[in-house]
């Protein structure tokens, strides 16, 4: 019986608690003095966006499950891959609708992943697909490619899952 007693009280208590708030609000207070300026970030003109031109690629065998195809371009240099955020994105520019990935993708259906790797040295990008055993390869699958580069003076954490529709539109890029 005590505890259905203390449990009643507790009740009692949660209830006039309930009761005492209103719905309505009270005044609104003065409003309070102006906050400091924050720092200024860099405008969008200032970001220094290097954005490369659609380039046609051919991919050819490199062995049985692999592919692959190499730009050369005097941009990419040791500075931009040490300093910059280095955004990849392909097409297949005769299919419709076209779509625009980000690579590395994967695309399961046809089995097969595609990656990048930079090589400051001599200027090149190699884009490499790798085919899943069993899979057959399909070297014009990707046709075109692209690369964004974004230097470090920008906050680069946002821009780690850039979709290409999102890149094209905060750099105001074609």
């Amino acid at each position: 019986m005590k505890n259905y007693g203390l449990f009643r009280i507790i009740a009692l208590l949660i209830y006039s608690f309930l009761l005492a708030c209103s719905a309505e609000d009270g005044e609104d207070g003065a409003i309070g003095p102006q906050g400091e300026q924050g720092i200024q970030g860099p405008s969008g003109e200032d970001a220094n966006v290097i954005a490369s031109d659609w380039m046609d690629v051919t991919f050819s065998s490199v062995s049985g499950n692999i592919i692959s195809t190499v730009l050369t371009d005097a941009r990419i240099t040791t500075e931009v891959i040490e300093n910059s955020v280095f955004l990849m994105y392909a097409r297949n520019s005769v299919t419709e609708p076209q779509s625009i990935v980000t690579i590395p993708f994967t695309e399961p259906i046809l089995g097969v992943s595609f990656y990048y790797v930079l090589d400051a040295s001599i200027n090149e990008i190699e884009v490499v697909g790798v085919y899943f055993p069993g899979a057959t390869p399909i070297p014009d699958l990707i046709n075109q490619v692209r690369f964004v580069i974004i230097p470090a003076t920008m906050d680069s954490s946002a821009l780690v899952n850039l979709s290409y529709d999102d890149m094209v539109t905060q750099f105001g890029l074609d």
